[in-house]
């Protein structure tokens, strides 16, 4: 307790201060891992695999434009047709 006259807590000493920034140091050593790990594993794994699909989308997507493109050069249209009858 606290008063203008005297003071019956104690100052924090000199060791507690030190206590407190090595607390500090270390948590902002840890969280600088947990930022250097995310953009490592975002890095070396995430992108390759966003790389790799990308290029193998685009190789499925070409391919299949080729076999339709082969289809519609046969001649024979493949649709589905709707008569409607007049009367």
């Amino acid at each position: 307790m606290d008063y203008i006259t005297f003071r019956t807590t104690a100052g924090p000493k000199p060791t507690d201060r030190l206590l407190v920034i090595v607390i500090r140091l270390a948590l902002l050593a840890v969280a600088g891992a947990v930022l250097l790990s995310l953009l490592l594993i975002g890095f070396f794994v995430v992108l390759p695999l966003m790389v790799i699909g990308g290029v193998a989308s685009y190789f499925y997507l070409r391919r299949r434009v080729r076999q339709a493109q082969r289809r519609a050069r046969s001649g024979v249209i493949d649709a589905d047709y709707t008569v409607i009858d007049h009367r």
